[in-house]
């Protein structure tokens, strides 16, 4: 995408994060003032009204003629380098790839199939959306609260139908056993009478493999996804921020702009929530690259070398039990595009190992199952890191530590240090819920003051998730008591409420007994912390402290037993 914000913040499911059409359209400066480092990773919506007006949109048959003949979103350019060995320099990191024709190989989509890269929903009423896609998440459709893009029609199930992005590197769509069907719209038809009449049935437990141009029905001709070769050109709609703009973010915006204008390596430093995430994505999205933004969630990756393999390379059909389909791994996903290392600092020694033989040419980049003799040109991508400590006191080897700082650094800022966009962070989370899940809805200005002063450990994204509790536990009240759907008003009184709640729930209780501190150490905070930031050095401390006992060192950190156990392997301390 070229405009504005990236997405979302879910384990399993991409949750929408961008608002709907407004009749006024702020600047992209002003736009980003307002929403710098989201925690959440946000989808961004464009006006397909605005779009239209450019001449910039493609949706199947809804192409503006005068681009038919020169679409700048038809082609499926891939830059491909020529390099035999991987190199890391200043403008990109080379790895070899696996040969098109190589027999069971993974290889990207054909030219013939236009992979699409973002969505137009139209619902019946309601002002379209366009929802970008990305190959790191899932888009799911239906009536309930909790999908992607919500569909308010009886026609349409709870859940409906999902959107993903398979290992073979192709969108397929499922029918999730919806009462009324999904329908694939047939490119040249002519629909009288029933709109479902021309289209194919898109049954249940099946995956339907998509392209650019393809239109899907959602129970009846009310609700119609379009899959579109490109994220248009656009203005991002959304209110209009206020002038008053914090000097962080200022600061923020300068930097991304800059990272967008070049091609170094950048690496990113920032707590849980300040929206690394975001950050990484918009400066992919600004410097208008052609390839896809692929996230690689080091603390997550297997530690297994197959399995790593498999991960980050790929691995072919039948390379073992269970591999239907041949996987392209994540540095062949991100083939002139980026690749973004999350939490690098949570990397495991073994894919540390693995990853400096990738980045020195040292070692195999045959996906796994390959041919002996397998060979092939390097994909080209930009690397983006970002990790919550300074690499300094993180695990990392020194060597890799060194490759990932040798180019762009951004410091992102805390929530504290830029206050003043609180106002506009609320009414621009306000503004998507009202795109998301039809909540119209308001906090008073008394309740907006006290969250400007509140803490927020949890940063952007705990502020977030806070205004969509409190506007969804305010519509459902309304809808117990029967009252029908209005302007949802939040008040002071229901803020403080859900903090309250917030603040017994992560404050250790006289459920768990107080640690013993025999040697009067230090004790960390009582508040819960998330466990993905706990260091090392707090848990070896913690274990120290308590003579290994973990039922008694996890009470201390304030998480599960499991949990320990869980990042001890993570950071190899011996149980």
């Amino acid at each position: 995408m070229s405009n504005g914000l990236s997405a979302m913040h879910s384990p399993d499911e991409c949750r929408l994060e961008h608002g709907a059409c407004h009749s006024a359209f702020p600047s992209k400066t002003q736009w980003f003032r307002s929403f710098a480092a989201v925690g959440s990773q946000e989808l961004e919506f464009l006006p397909s009204k605005a779009i239209k007006r450019a001449g910039r949109f493609d949706g199947g048959r809804h192409m503006n003629e005068k681009n038919k003949t020169s679409d700048p979103f038809g082609s499926d350019s891939t830059t491909t380098a020529t390099r035999s060995s991987l190199s890391v320099t200043q403008n990109a990191i080379q790895v070899p790839a696996p040969p098109l024709r190589s027999a069971g190989a993974p290889h990207p989509v054909s030219e013939s199939r236009r992979e699409p890269k973002a969505i137009r929903v139209q619902r019946e009423g309601i002002d379209d959306l366009i929802v970008p896609l990305y190959p790191d998440r899932s888009y799911v459709f239906g009536r309930a609260p909790e999908s992607t893009v919500v569909f308010p029609f009886d026609s349409v199930s709870r859940q409906h139908g999902r959107l993903a992005f398979r290992e073979d590197h192709q969108w397929v769509y499922r029918d999730l056993n919806s009462k009324n069907g999904s329908f694939k719209e047939q490119a040249a038809a002519q629909a009288e009478g029933d709109a479902r009449a021309p289209l194919t049935q898109m049954g249940p437990s099946h995956d339907w493999v998509l392209e650019a141009g393809d239109v899907i029905l959602l129970g009846n001709g009310e609700s119609r996804l379009s899959l579109l070769s490109e994220v248009p050109h656009g203005l991002i709609a959304g209110p209009r921020p206020s002038k008053v703009s914090s000097l962080a973010s200022e600061n923020l915006e300068q930097s991304i702009n800059i990272c967008a204008r070049h091609s170094l390596p950048v690496f990113l430093l920032g707590d849980s929530g300040t929206g690394k995430t975001f950050i990484a994505r918009e400066i992919h999205s600004r410097s208008q690259s052609e390839g896809n933004f692929v996230i690689l969630n080091c603390g997550r990756l297997p530690q297994e070398s197959a399995s790593l393999t498999s991960e980050l390379l790929g691995h072919v059909k039948g390379a073992f039990t269970g591999a239907a389909i041949a996987r392209v791994g994540k540095f062949f996903s991100a083939n002139g595009g980026t690749l973004f290392l999350d939490e690098v600092e949570f990397l495991p020694r073994i894919a540390q190992d693995f990853l400096i033989d990738v980045l020195e040419g040292t070692g195999s980049l045959a996906p796994l199952g390959a041919p002996a003799d397998f060979r092939g040109a390097p994909p080209r991508f930009r690397l983006i890191s970002a990790s919550k400590v300074p690499l300094q006191e993180s695990e990392l080897r020194p060597d890799l530590a060194q490759r990932l700082a040798t180019g762009d650094i951004i410091i992102i800022p805390t929530l504290e240090e830029r206050r003043e966009d609180i106002p506009n962070l609320v009414q621009s989370f306000i503004h998507r819920l009202k795109a998301e899940q039809q909540y119209d809805s308001e906090l008073t200005s008394d309740a907006i003051d006290f969250l400007q002063k509140e803490n927020w450990p949890g940063q952007i994204r705990e502020l977030e998730t806070t205004v969509r509790a409190v506007v969804a536990r305010e519509a459902a009240r309304q809808d117990l008591e029967g009252i029908k759907r209005q302007k949802i008003v939040v008040t002071l009184g229901a803020v403080k409420s859900y903090l309250t709640q917030r603040q017994i729930v992560f404050r250790r209780t006289s459920v768990t007994p107080p640690p013993v501190n025999p040697a009067g150490a230090d004790m960390p905070d009582p508040l819960r912390k998330r466990p993905g930031d706990l260091t090392e050095q707090e848990i070896r401390r913690s274990l120290k402290t308590h003579q290994g006992n973990k039922t008694r060192a996890a009470a201390e950190l304030g998480i599960a037993v499991n949990t320990l156990k869980s990042r001890m392997k993570a950071f190899g301390i011996d149980p």
